[in-house]
């Protein structure tokens, strides 16, 4: 069978979308517990193919594109997926890039990959594995781009949820399904890929490669097949930015303060760096499988599932650093709004050994480890009337961080000069010019600051549900009932702790263990020549970690210093946001699935309602900072129990116009529970005089979403689909980063801490299009098509406070985009052309995301949100299949070299800085026998 990748996918931007709404993807996949079309149903839609359509010999692409479909077609929810029939054929490296051109959905992508997706402008996903929810580290979603493709038999993106499904990802949930034994062909089944992709950015290479083998028997007690995939992949990535962060007011200090024209209302960035990252991640992944059918009533599956991963990882970056500084600026430009600066000089008339711009590489290593395991058993039995489906499964993730970050100095810099809105910036950006001091000269550095620590994220869940069934009839209204329960148990742990030591004078780099150690970096961002410059290099880092520990332990000339170099392992007990957690959940659902005519028209839906009882604890401590001259932290344990009752119902309706025109119509309720750090119960506050502090919130709620959606649909030839849907979700309780009072010893401290906005509305179009164009003759039949196009219209966050602070009307008036949702595109759209015969396979894609809102992130003044540009991509592939169990291709990705543009403000108040992505090229070849 020919081995296509529904991948590097689609395009031809210039035929439009006239050609392109001829074909255009459809992807879905039924609910979990939906049941299965009736008898009569299904002859009612063979019926109106063959009446329709000519004999087609189905596989390859066509064959995953038709399962996609008619799964849509049958679903009871609103739903789009991507399918694989065979090993080896879903598209891109991980699970997120393979959803990149799924309609409604937008990814970011970073450090050389898909990193994180959006539904219909949400970043709140709940994540499932073979229907289960998943989780990594003490976090709520796995880690999706740890999922290689090569592993999955399909992935689905439900836009709306039923009573059956597990409650969480107000956004939307991607599930993933692994292959299973009983899925393949009788007897065994060896598959597997190889695959190398070369980026031009840093001259990378990221090898893959995946082996699956399966048998499925017969046996004298029934049916069985095993299955063992295996997959190992290896991003190597580099990738090189200019940036600027954190707008604010000036808030202190000496000379500069003096120097500022406007204290109340000027507006600089805190720094402007120039930086590299770069790293290598390994992800090893493991799937086993293994199912015995008893007979056509009874079967069992045992699986076992280990998604891990370990980075290395280092970024550097030259800081520029406008706040906090004890020199004096001259030469204020001001951009058209009258305080915000675009340009300046910052000098040092008063520079000693102590008295030093702050100007310098800042290089950070880290280290990670993730796991993800589960051992997961299913039972399920049928007969003519009943379906009963039992699971339990036991999930262990933990996320493992281990940093060191070293901060150097350019000794004799007498100051500098900075244009934040520069043309030597490709897309604008900040540049800095240098003055008494030379970046890329070695003699120049001090050691500043040094600082490493450790993290350590564990949890553990177990769960067991059961569903029931029952068919009441195929003719009557009440057509079926479903019922079932859940209990799940998950205990998370987070241990986090530093170390830093900070120099009244910067040490000599010479004398510093390792300093001699240097590496040169420098950033290439397209635009003017960047300058050079150095940091100890990893490597001399790792051989000189003993030496410089015990250098620090003995030497005592800090500016500032917190925790025991004297000790080899970072102190994370009592450190700041160490936390214990626990969660039950006891749910119980019900659903009645109907049918009747109206005016002979078939009309079939469900209505449902599931309820869930939520309760734990966060056990974490107080920590006050004493007063001077030792600031001594007295921690106190605190335990925060927490309680709660959450009900959502849900109901649909599917109006069958025809046999090939349906209207599908949704509500349904959703929430989403606060991460666990969000709702940890520590607080650290200073006593100091400031009165403030930060820590998570146990006061949290559950972030909840209403959803009305409708989807008109006409199917045809085989995988061909042309769909029209609206949404409207109304939210409530989303959260961001504030502040509340709380009253210690007497005395009231303003805390930061996430805390739960007022209303949210989000609102919007998706039209999908996709299939083979069999209407023309050969060869022009072998060509096909996909087109997809969202607008959302509304996409707002109303919160009453930021930053602690709250929203004056004057604000909501004068601020361009004040309450736009982060995370959402008005615009995305997916275009695509392929073209596939037995021997040769080829597609090009184009993907377009319109700008948008990085985020609330409480730091900078209010209005200058980071806005990310508009993005495009094109992507191409060409597969050749000489032997029907080989099959060899040439992919190239980005080939539009679009790079990643960031403004301040929804009004591009000024640009932040650009990151550059890099162009790829993949040779690969997948067998199967």
């Amino acid at each position: 069978m020919l081995t296509t990748r529904v991948s590097k996918t689609v395009l031809l931007a210039a035929t439009g979308m006239a050609a392109a709404m001829i074909c255009a993807p459809a992807l879905a996949q039924e609910a979990s517990g939906t049941p299965e079309p009736t008898a009569a149903e299904k002859a009612a839609t063979a019926k109106a193919e063959a009446q329709s359509d000519e004999v087609i010999i189905v596989k390859g692409l066509r064959k995953s594109l038709k399962t996609a479909v008619d799964r849509k077609r049958n679903s009871k929810q609103i739903v789009d997926s991507i399918d694989a029939e065979d090993a080896g054929k879903l598209p891109d490296n991980n699970v997120i890039e393979a959803l990149a051109h799924v309609t409604g959905v937008q990814i970011t992508r970073a450090r050389g990959e898909g990193e994180s997706l959006m539904i219909r402008g949400q970043g709140d996903i709940q994540t499932t594995l073979n229907g289960a929810p998943n989780a990594s580290g003490a976090g709520r979603t796995a880690s999706l781009n740890d999922i290689p493709a090569e592993l999955l038999k399909s992935v689905q993106v439900y836009k709306t949820r039923s009573a059956d499904q597990v409650e969480g990802g107000v956004g939307g949930t991607v599930n993933v399904d692994l292959r299973r034994p009983l899925d393949l062909k009788k007897g065994w089944t060896f598959a597997g890929s190889v695959r190398n992709v070369y980026a031009n950015i840093g001259n990378t290479e990221s090898p893959y490669a995946s082996a699956l083998i399966a048998k499925r028997f017969d046996t004298g007690i029934g049916e069985m097949g095993f299955l063992v995939n295996l997959s190992y992949q290896e991003n190597n990535y580099n990738e090189q930015y200019v940036t600027s962060e954190t707008p604010a007011l000036f808030w202190c200090c000496g000379t500069q303060w003096d120097s500022v024209p406007n204290k109340d209302t000027d507006i600089a960035m805190y720094r402007a760096q120039y930086g590299v990252e770069y790293g290598k991640v390994r992800r090893p992944a493991l799937n086993a499988s293994y199912q015995w059918r008893v007979n056509e009533q009874l079967d069992f599956v045992l699986e076992a599932s280990s998604f891990n991963s370990k980075e290395n990882r280092s970024y550097s970056a030259l800081n520029t650093r406008m706040k906090d500084s004890p020199g004096v600026l001259s030469n204020i430009v001001y951009g058209p709004d009258g305080h915000t600066i675009i340009s300046m000089t910052e000098t040092d008339p008063n520079l000693t050994d102590t008295n030093i711009l702050p100007v310098g590489p800042t290089s950070r290593d880290d280290f990670n480890k993730a796991t993800n395991n589960r051992v997961n058993f299913e039972a399920h039995w049928h007969n003519d009337r009943a379906t009963v489906n039992f699971a339990v499964y036991r999930d262990e993730n933990t996320f493992d961080n281990q940093w060191v970050t070293q901060t150097l100095r350019l000794n004799g810099l007498t100051g500098f000069n900075v244009d934040f809105n520069s043309d030597k910036i490709e897309g604008g950006g900040p540049y800095v010019e240098y003055i008494g001091a030379d970046p890329s000269n070695p003699d120049d550095y001090g050691v500043k600051e040094w600082e490493d620590g450790k993290a350590f994220e564990n949890s553990n869940e177990t769960v067991w549900s059961a569903d029931l069934t029952y068919r009441l009839s195929d003719d009557k209204f009440f057509r079926s009932v479903q019922m079932g329960v859940r209990h799940s148990d998950r205990n998370v742990d987070r241990a986090y702790g530093y170390r830093y030591a900070g120099f009244n004078t910067p040490l000599a780099i010479a004398d510093f263990p390792g300093g001699t150690g240097l590496e040169e970096v420098q950033s290439d961002t397209g635009g003017a020549a960047t300058p050079s410059w150095y940091r100890i290099s990893r490597e001399s880092l790792l051989a000189n970690y003993d030496a410089i520990r015990n250098y620090l332990y003995t030497e005592r000339d800090y500016a500032g210093g917190s925790g025991d170099w004297n000790n080899e392992v970072v102190n994370t007990e009592l450190m700041q946001g160490s936390f214990t957690s626990t969660e039950k959940t006891a749910a119980i659902y019900g659903i009645i699935n109907y049918g009747f005519k109206a005016w002979n028209i078939p009309v079939d839906g469900s209505i449902g309602v599931r309820t869930v009882h939520t309760w734990g604890e966060s056990i974490s401590t107080q920590q006050a900072v004493g007063k001077a001259p030792d600031y001594a932290v007295t921690p106190t344990q605190v335990v925060a129990p927490s309680d709660g009752t959450d009900v959502m119902p849900n109901a649909t309706a599917i109006v069958h116009f025809t046999p090939k025109v349906q209207l599908r119509l949704g509500y349904s309720v959703n929430i989403q529970r606060p991460n666990f750090i969000d709702a940890s119960s520590f607080v650290f506050y200073d006593t100091n005089g400031c009165n403030c502090g930060w820590g998570g919130n146990p006061d949290l709620k559950p972030y909840k979403e209403t959803n009305y959606d409708a989807s008109l649909e006409y199917y045809f030839g085989r995988g061909g689909v042309l769909s029209a849907a609206v949404y409207d979700k109304k939210s409530d309780g989303f959260i961001v980063y504030g502040a509340t009072n709380q009253v210690f010893d007497g005395v009231t401290y303003r805390i930061g801490r996430p805390v739960n906005t007022d209303k949210g509305e989000y609102q919007g179009i998706e039209l999908t299009a996709q299939g083979f164009f069999d209407f023309l003759p050969s060869p022009w039949n072998n060509f096909g098509g996909q087109a997809n196009f969202t607008y959302n219209s509304k996409a707002n966050i109303y919160y009453s406070q930021y930053n602690g602070s709250p929203i004056t009307q004057e604000q909501i008036d004068t601020i361009p985009g004040i309450f736009d949702a982060p995370n959402n595109s008005k615009t995305t759209y997916n275009l695509m052309l392929y073209y596939e015969t037995s021997k040769v396979s080829a597609r090009i894609s184009y993907n377009h995301r319109d700008l948008w809102r990085a985020g609330l992130d409480g730091y900078s003044a209010l209005g200058y949100s980071t806005y990310f540009a508009a993005t495009s991509r094109l992507d191409a592939a060409f597969d050749y299949t000489p032997v029907k169990w080989m099959t060899i291709a040439l992919e190239g990705t980005n080939l539009l070299n679009d790079n990643s543009n960031t403004y301040y403000g929804a009004n591009h108040l000024i640009p932040q800085g650009v990151r550059v992505a890099a162009r790829t090229v993949q040779l690969s070849a997948r067998f199967r026998y």
